[in-house]
């Protein structure tokens, strides 16, 4: 690339290559240099691997191409014009299909209708594939309420994945004379795949504003030059009766939260990470919650200096640990809300977090001086979720996760989604979104106490994936696997270390899963859910003292009303609920609320002081544990999204290593829980199967689909299946539990599989290349060994790690996990790496002969000698 500088002198590259040790664990021997490297020359290009770029910066470019009326007597030609001056998606020569977006009949716009008739004649005689979609009555008028705009905008983008859309499509959408309505397009664009390729047809009289578009109501805003966008926007070719014209302007300096007064800080740690080049503040508070919650306060004070709106989202288990509301009062602002919302993958769909008090919230704090700032406390679905809606009211927003996989998983990427849920069940996950990013993520530490066991074993999960694609990338043999990741040198490591941290994974689920930490976090969340019920049941305004705070007015109201215990605090906006109760009830409920949040607060005090109190061994392997899985996890994102693909739409694309099949059975787990639900069926904890967890599932099918072709055998095969099995040794990645439940819901192992089969015939890599034939997907695929990835011929494959894969070979492993045969613990026995099946390691895994930091140590002395075969020698 012509952008591209090199200031590395040979002797200094081969300096940094032997210090690649310094960055490996003491109990590890380093690995020599290659010997490549050391022999090249001046005149010699190194690859892009130690390449820092110096990058442009970024433009936004719209092009009005003129198309008169007049075209649409040739229909197809007119539709030519569109495919030809729109832009391909890269790596594609033409579009798959046509998806043409009107508006609703009973608008009666002639114009618009003569334009839509003509498309979809063009289309049939260019043989095109076309699907016509219609915007809702109510969401064609400028009266539209921010609901209705907003409903609109999601039922389309839903129909178009429902009907077959994919990457390559092109979304033509049909403007008419009211030219406000132009804005959808923009909108409806952005969310499938987190943007297709948008081609408007406007009637506007004058250019106007080409890179902002704004629905009527102004809550909706997709502002092109918002440097949280990193360039990206949706529509890339407006069509009409002015003259040809080429826009492009740059996008505003990127000013994120200023986190220089902390540097200092003997209680922050901050995790270095880069984003398309910018830096992305994360840091991580190692003291109280309340100092560090404090010190987010004053970090935000000198952000905005004049005031902002802080609108805190979280879920129902952070709202009763009282997680949003200890937010709120640290911030102290004059007016904010608590957007408190059901948690969960099945909610992870825009009409859960659709409310019309939030985007009222938004839309006052606009007008005002204290502009609005969205706070997403919680996991990592509220953070995907609540970003987006940030991302479509071009709001700041702010990261603070409560799980280690928000954290170094949600957080380090750009991407925000919902998911197609029709009906309750998942129909693709997170396939509608755009690229936004936070202005600061915050852990407090503290915070990350409360999580449950399927948290932690789901955050191990993606770490094997991790671990498996990219190995040890900070040696010699990983820069030569990776060596087409510009500038990956400077985030690359020995990811593998995470495995000698088993230890403190081990004693972390030791506490979790103590009777005394479930009783005191159940006795905590109880006071949380009473308190959301007195929350609910409370109109009006009435003051609330809170404990070393001044007081402040307190309004309630709903949001869901199908859901009790959510609801919306609002310290500024009363809103009254149809029932009436006497000023002298609700002083009582406000007395009631404020009474049970010091209890809780007491409460939380004793269940932390519970983990201060351990055995300093015990603790200190834990918080090394969550220390080195965060900074590693985080340095591996970046190691592709710094510079190589900021968008995830190529070599990024390796970080869905095991997501196909991950997301199918991920799906079906959501599914079957609400069918038991529904049936009265209990679904013990064990059941339980988060994210991450599916994945690291998936990462052992993904592994025996390699076996099976012959890709990946003998040593290599070992090594990677060692990974999940592993961290296996209190069953958080055994099928077993589901499979129980799977029986007591009368489903059987072909109905399992058809199951997951039909989530994964929608998954969203589809349409970055075209299989052979109907019965093949794309998946990715490890070969050889951890940390090399199987190549596929097809340049558009290849550029993302994929591989066609037969439907029937993922049949094969689900049946198989469906049998328990991976269901299996790591152990060593008689000197030998054993997978030991999860039934034959007796009560609390007695019946295992060696700890599983020895296993760990074992499995990386075998790794380390799998790299060394691969060093490159001199003739």
């Amino acid at each position: 690339s012509n952008i591209r500088t090199y200031n590395l002198k040979v002797l200094e590259i081969s300096s940094f290559v032997n210090n690649m040790a310094l960055f490996l664990p003491p109990n590890v021997k380093p690995l020599p240099s290659a010997q490549s490297v050391l022999n090249w020359s001046d005149d010699e290009t190194p690859t892009d691997f130690f390449v820092t770029p110096n990058l442009e910066h970024r433009n936004v470019a719209v092009d009005y191409v003129q198309l008169n009326d007049s075209g649409r007597k040739d229909p197809a030609s007119y539709v030519q014009t569109l495919l030809d001056h729109t832009p391909k998606p890269k790596g594609r020569n033409a579009f798959t299909s046509v998806h043409l977006v009107g508006p609703a009949l009973t608008v009666q716009s002639n114009e618009a209708e003569k334009t839509i008739d003509a498309v979809l004649k063009g289309c049939n005689d260019l043989s095109k594939q076309v699907c016509l979609h219609r915007l809702n009555e109510v969401a064609c008028t400028n009266e539209a309420t921010p609901m209705e705009e907003y409903n609109g905008i999601f039922e389309v983008a839903s129909s178009l994945l429902l009907e077959k859309a994919d990457r390559a499509s092109l979304l033509v959408f049909v403007g008419w004379e009211d030219i406000n309505m132009d804005s959808y397009a923009a909108f409806i664009g952005m969310l499938p795949f987190r943007g297709i390729q948008v081609a408007l047809i406007s009637r506007r009289s004058s250019y106007g504003n080409l890179v902002q578009f704004t629905t009527p109501s102004g809550t909706f805003d997709l502002d092109g030059l918002t440097s949280a966008r990193m360039g990206k926007f949706t529509v890339h070719c407006v069509f009409g009766e002015l003259p040809t014209l080429a826009v492009k302007e740059s996008v505003r300096k990127w000013e994120p939260v200023d986190t220089q007064s902390e540097e200092d800080n003997a209680e922050i740690t901050k995790i270095p990470f880069k984003i398309g080049g910018l830096e992305l503040p994360m840091l991580t508070h190692n003291g109280t919650s309340e100092d560090a919650l404090d010190c987010l306060a004053e970090l935000l004070k000198y952000k905005y200096p004049k005031g902002y709106t802080p609108i805190v989202s979280c879920g129902e288990t952070c709202d009763a640990l009282g997680y949003g509301q200890d937010m709120l009062n640290h911030l102290a602002q004059d007016d904010d809300l608590l957007f408190a919302h059901k948690s969960g993958e099945t909610y992870k769909r825009y009409d859960n977090y659709g409310s019309k008090e939030l985007f009222k919230k938004i839309n006052d704090a606009k007008r005002g001086t204290c502009p609005p700032v969205i706070l997403a406390v919680g996991g990592g679905v509220n953070g995907n979720c609540i970003g987006l809606i940030a991302a479509m009211t071009n709001v700041d927003f702010i990261e603070v996760p409560t799980t280690p996989m928000h954290y170094n998983d949600a957080v380090t990427s750009a991407k925000k989604a919902f998911s197609l849920v029709v009906d309750d069940r998942i129909m693709s996950k997170n396939i509608l979104g755009a690229f936004y990013l936070p202005q600061l993520a915050f852990c407090v530490n503290e915070w990350l106490l409360t999580i449950s066991s399927a948290n932690a074993h789901a955050t191990v999960g993606e770490a094997t994936k991790t671990m498996n694609m990219l190995g040890i990338a900070n040696s010699s043999v990983g820069a030569t696997d990776f060596h087409n990741i510009l500038g990956a040198v400077e985030f690359a490591s020995d990811f593998t270390k995470i495995l000698s941290e088993v230890g403190g994974f081990d004693e972390l689920i030791k506490f979790i899963q103590s009777p005394s930490t479930i009783r005191k976090k159940k006795n905590i969340i109880t006071i949380g859910k009473k308190i959301a019920a007195l929350r609910n049941a409370t109109s009006g305004e009435s003051q609330i003292s809170k404990k070393s705070k001044p007081q402040k007015k307190f309004g309630f109201s709903n949001i869901f009303g199908s859901l009790p215990s959510m609801a919306s605090i609002s310290s500024s906006t009363s809103i009254s609920s149809s029932d009436s109760s006497s000023d002298s009830e609700d002083d009582q409920q406000n007395e009631d609320i404020q009474s049970l949040m010091e209890e809780r607060s007491e409460m939380m005090k004793i269940f932390r002081s519970s983990f201060y109190n351990l055995p300093s061994d015990r603790k200190d392997s834990i918080l090394s544990f969550l220390t080195t899985i965060n900074k590693e996890i985080v340095c591996a994102k970046a190691m592709f999204l710094a510079y190589s693909d900021p968008f995830e739409k190529y070599r990024a694309l390796l970080f869905e290593y095991a997501h196909t099949l991950g997301h199918g059975v991920e799906a079906f787990a959501n599914d079957i829980y609400l069918q038991a639900r529904q049936s009265g069926v209990e679904i013990p904890t064990d059941a339980i199967r988060l994210h991450g967890q599916c994945v690291g599932m998936a990462v052992l099918w993904a592994g025996e689909m390699s076996k099976n072709l012959g890709k990946l055998v003998g040593e290599g095969y070992t090594l990677h299946q060692s990974f999940p099995f592993l961290f296996n040794r209190s069953g958080g990645f055994s099928f077993g539990p589901l499979r129980e439940l799977c029986e007591d819901l009368g489903i059987e192992k072909e109905e399992f599989c058809e199951r997951v089969l039909q989530v994964v015939r929608r998954d969203n890599k589809r349409g970055y290349c075209n299989c052979s034939d109907p019965e093949k997907s794309v998946d990715q695929l490890v070969t050889c060994r951890p940390g090399k990835m199987l190549s596929s011929p097809d340049p558009n494959a290849e550029v993302r790690y994929l591989v066609e894969v037969d439907e029937s070979w993922q049949r094969d492993v689900l049946s198989k996990a469906f049998n328990g045969e991976f269901d299996r613990v790591a152990d060593i026995r008689n000197g030998n790496l054993t997978f030991v099946p999860s039934n034959l390691t007796g009560k609390g895994r007695s019946g295992l002969k060696t700890p599983s930091k020895d296993v760990a140590l074992h499995i990386r002395s075998r790794l380390l000698s799998a790299y060394s075969a691969d060093v490159p020698r001199q003739n």
